[in-house]
């Protein structure tokens, strides 16, 4: 795989895999397990890399928010 579309297909990952599981606990989770499991076993790859990036972040965003919710001033 050349380095653009290594590149181009990590983003379009991102984005897609962002957009799609952003409020889905359990299978964000899943695909965080494999996507490093992966990594650490094969080596580098882009799509697993932002699996595991865009995943990791949706799983401690989800983890902050309901350790410290945030509430909005009642008027």
């Amino acid at each position: 795989m050349s380095l653009l579309v290594s590149y181009f297909s990590g983003i379009v990952t991102l984005l897609v895999s962002w957009y799609f599981l952003k409020d889905l606990v359990i299978p964000v989770a899943i695909i965080f397990v494999f996507s490093s499991t992966y990594l650490y076993l094969l080596g580098p790859n882009a799509i697993a890399f932002a699996l595991c990036l865009c995943n990791g972040w949706i799983l401690l965003n989800i983890f902050v928010e309901r350790i410290l919710p945030i509430t909005l001033p009642s008027e």
